[in-house]
This record gives C-alpha cells, sequence and structure tokens, in this order.
C-alpha cells in the first residue's frame, strides 16, 4: 500500500511542470549568475590568476624632464650634463615603474598592466575585460625628480579606479601600488639626509652630482618573497563552488514547501476522505509525501552537484560522501515537509505553507548562508545559521568539498536526522489529533 501511495504522489508531482521548474531549473539559473556575477569576491583555486589593470599615462615624460632641467640647471654647474644622463638610467622613473617593477615576474605573476588611454581605460573597466585603473597623474615625472633631488616635497596622487563587482581584486592592486611608492619614500628620506648633512661639506654642483649614486645605493626591489599557500587538506572554496551548495541548500526548503501543501489538497479534493474509507490513516499517507520529498531533494540536489561539475567546473572528491550527504540533508527536509503539511492541514488554510515559502524560506537563506557568505557578516550570524536548515547543509557539503573525515561529517549527519525525527514526531502527534478530532482515518 505505501509503494502505491509513494507512486501516486510521484505521478502527481511529475505532472507539475512549474513545480519542477521551481526545484530544478530555478537554483541552476541562480547559481550560474551569482558565480559569475560575485566571482570577485571569492579567492581562485591553485594558483592565482593575474589580475587584469589599465594604466592612463596623465603625464608628458619629455616635457616633465626638460621642465625640471629649467629649474635645476642654474644650481648645478658642471654637474648638469651627468644629471641629463641619470634622466636616462638611474632617475628615469618611467623606466623604473614600467620596466623594472611592473615588470618583475613575481608582480606580473599578481596583475597584468596594459595602457590605454582614459576612454579606452574606462570603457574595458565597464566590460569587466580590466579590473581596475591606475591613473597616473600630471606631473608623475616631474615631482618624483624634485623629491629625490631637492630639499623640497610635491605631494603626487596615484588614482585607482576599482570595480565594484571585484573588491578583492582592488585591494590587491592598491596594496601592490601602495608597496611600490613607500619604497621610493624611503629613498627619500635617504635623500633627505643625504643633503641635509652633506650640505655642510660639498659644494652645491659635488652634492647634486653625487646625488644619483646615493639614490642607487638602496634597490627599489626587495629579496623578501611572500607566498601564497593553502592549510594542509584544504582547498579553496571559489565562487562557483559556495554558490552551487548555498542554492542548493535554499531549494531544497522549496521541496519543504511544496510538501506542505499536499494534505490539505488531498483533504479538499476528497482524496483523504476516500482513503480513510478505504482503511488508509492520514499516517500512510503522510509516509507517501515522505518518501515522495525524499526523492524529490535526492533528484534536485543530484542534478545541481552534476551541473555544478560538468558545467562550472566544480571538482567533488568523494562521489560517496556526496551521496551520503544528499540522503540525509533529504531526509531532514522530508521531516521539515510534513511538518507544514500537517500545521497547514490542522489550519485548513494555505497561509501556513505560503508564509513558509514566502517569508521563512528568505530568512532561512540569509542567516543560512545562500544568498552572501557569512563570514562577511557580523559574528551573530555564524551562530544562528545552525538555526536554519540550509545553514546545515551548507556547511556539510562545504566539508564535503573539503573531503572532511567522516567523524566531522557525521556530527551534521546527527543533527539533520535529528531534525527529521523532531518534527516528524510532532507531524504525528498532530495527525493523530486531528484524526481523532475528525473521526475520518480511525479503525
Amino acid at each position: 500500500m505505501l509503494l502505491k501511495l509513494y507512486k501516486k504522489d510521484m505521478a502527481v508531482l511529475l505532472s507539475d511542470k512549474k513545480g519542477l521548474f521551481i526545484f530544478i531549473l530555478m537554483p541552476i539559473v541562480l547559481t550560474t549568475i551569482l558565480s559569475f556575477a560575485l566571482s570577485g569576491n571569492f579567492g581562485e583555486p591553485g594558483v592565482m590568476s593575474p589580475i587584469e589593470v589599465a594604466i592612463v599615462k596623465s603625464y608628458d615624460k619629455e616635457a616633465e624632464s626638460n621642465a625640471y632641467l629649467d629649474m635645476v640647471s642654474p644650481y648645478m654647474g658642471e654637474g648638469l650634463a651627468s644629471l641629463k644622463a641619470s634622466l636616462n638610467t638611474e632617475l628615469d622613473f618611467e623606466g623604473l615603474f614600467f620596466n623594472t617593477f611592473l615588470e618583475n615576474e613575481e608582480v606580473k605573476a599578481m596583475i597584468s598592466t596594459e595602457v590605454m588611454s582614459e576612454d579606452e581605460a574606462l570603457q574595458a573597466l565597464e566590460e569587466k575585460s580590466v579590473k581596475a585603473i591606475i591613473e597616473l597623474p600630471k606631473g608623475f615625472i616631474k615631482d618624483q625628480l624634485i623629491n629625490y633631488t631637492l630639499p623640497n616635497r610635491n605631494e603626487m596622487t596615484i588614482r585607482i579606479v576599482r570595480h565594484p563587482d571585484y573588491g578583492y581584486s582592488g585591494d590587491i592592486v592598491e596594496s601592490i601600488i601602495n608597496s611600490y611608492f613607500e619604497t621610493l619614500n624611503k629613498q627619500i628620506v635617504n635623500k633627505n639626509t643625504y643633503l641635509s648633512v652633506g650640505s655642510g661639506y660639498l659644494d652645491q654642483a659635488t652634492l647634486m652630482a653625487s646625488l644619483s649614486e646615493i639614490m642607487s645605493s638602496e634597490a627599489v626591489s626587495s629579496s623578501e618573497k611572500v607566498t601564497r599557500t593553502l592549510v594542509p587538506g584544504k582547498r579553496l572554496i571559489d565562487s562557483p563552488t559556495y554558490y552551487s551548495i548555498a542554492m542548493m541548500g535554499m531549494f531544497i526548503l522549496y521541496s519543504a514547501g511544496y510538501m506542505g501543501r499536499e494534505l490539505l489538497r488531498e483533504k479538499r479534493l476528497l482524496t483523504l476522505d476516500r482513503a480513510s474509507v478505504a482503511g488508509i490513516s492520514y499516517i500512510k499517507v503522510l509516509a507517501g509525501k515522505f518518501l515522495m520529498t525524499i526523492t524529490l531533494c535526492v533528484i534536485q540536489m543530484s542534478l545541481l552537484i552534476l551541473y555544478a561539475k560538468f558545467a562550472l567546473g566544480v571538482e567533488w572528491l568523494n562521489p560517496l560522501k556526496i551521496l551520503v550527504g544528499i540522503f540525509f540533508s533529504a531526509v531532514a527536509v522530508s521531516g521539515v515537509g510534513v511538518f507544514v503539511s500537517a500545521l497547514t492541514l490542522t489550519s485548513e488554510n494555505y497561509r501556513v505553507a505560503n508564509i513558509f515559502e514566502n517569508l521563512l524560506i528568505h530568512l532561512f537563506a540569509l542567516f543560512g548562508g545562500s544568498y552572501i557568505p557569512l563570514d562577511v557578516l557580523p559574528k551573530i550570524f555564524m551562530t544562528l545559521k545552525y538555526f536554519a536548515l540550509n545553514g546545515i547543509v551548507i556547511d556539510l557539503f562545504l566539508n564535503t568539498y573539503q573531503d572532511a573525515d567522516w567523524r566531522k561529517l557525521g556530527l551534521y549527519y546527527l543533527s539533520l536526522v535529528g531534525i527529521s525525527v523532531f518534527f516528524s514526531i510532532l507531524t504525528v502527534l498532530m495527525i493523530k489529533r486531528k484524526e481523532v478530532f475528525t473521526y475520518e482515518g480511525t479503525h
């Protein structure tokens, strides 16, 4: 009898094309959209790809170099020729920035640069072909020459324009550029010390002629290196991985919502009355729907896992752990589903199921981490997620993706079984009371 009820419920489910669209296609669509839209907020697995950056040159190197020479030539005397030569060697700040710094292998591994006009750079940023723009201002050459060789100091502002969808990439670019100019500032401090001390012993021409040698005594690049590695046994969670799990955790709740309408729907269609006459209690009817909800969740989650693997490139390491996680998640959702169904039947109003679908699921999605990773929210959300079924499911599958050991995963399995048992017991008590009150299905 239970098998017949199960087959009947599956036939009704498969005939509901709108319901199947929500259960299967919607999480796939949202996973795809969120994976690409928010990819800049997640680290990439393995080696980090260089961040594409546009560089806008708002200065005129030749004109600014000549303006600097006109300024200092009255003080240089015989050292002027040496200073002019150093503009193409030690004091070639354009070459230092583009050829020495940006062409450094370690820097190239982090950012990939291309010189563009301002309009081209803004267009590229809008099209997301670059993640940030570095604008080198007017006076970029002249101000650096003055700061390096003269006692006075000109302020220079480097503008970085960041795309809002690539926050972490913008932070990285800003940090790299700041580190370069901080190193130059250290050399300016050396210069000021040299000029302050040397002016008491050397004439102006000798002082300026020796300046380039003093400035080049400390290399701009450093021998220290920063390497990125992972905690042993851990894998980086990228955007497709996270949102395939997050949307799966959210949309299986809609299976519970679908189940929440079933008993009242069958009561209004008199199906429950006919079942009672045939000697089938509400509990047996509910058991068939419990199995139907498990099947729906298994299909729903399996298809999303396969889509994430073959379409989005998510690498699942242990298929057995995936299948076990799917089963226990489906059991927990079915327990919640029959509880919502019992509440809806008892109230004899679809309002309970509507509130669950239109309000509670979205609250669970927020607190459980389906909309946005909880790491970026206040710490209280890390505690509240355990009160949301999808939060437990998301944690389970993130750990499954990391190939956590069975003992750690077992805690999540027990939590999901506990949820199913708790709500199933409440459901049985409510249904028994409903049967006695209406004198239906009792023998």
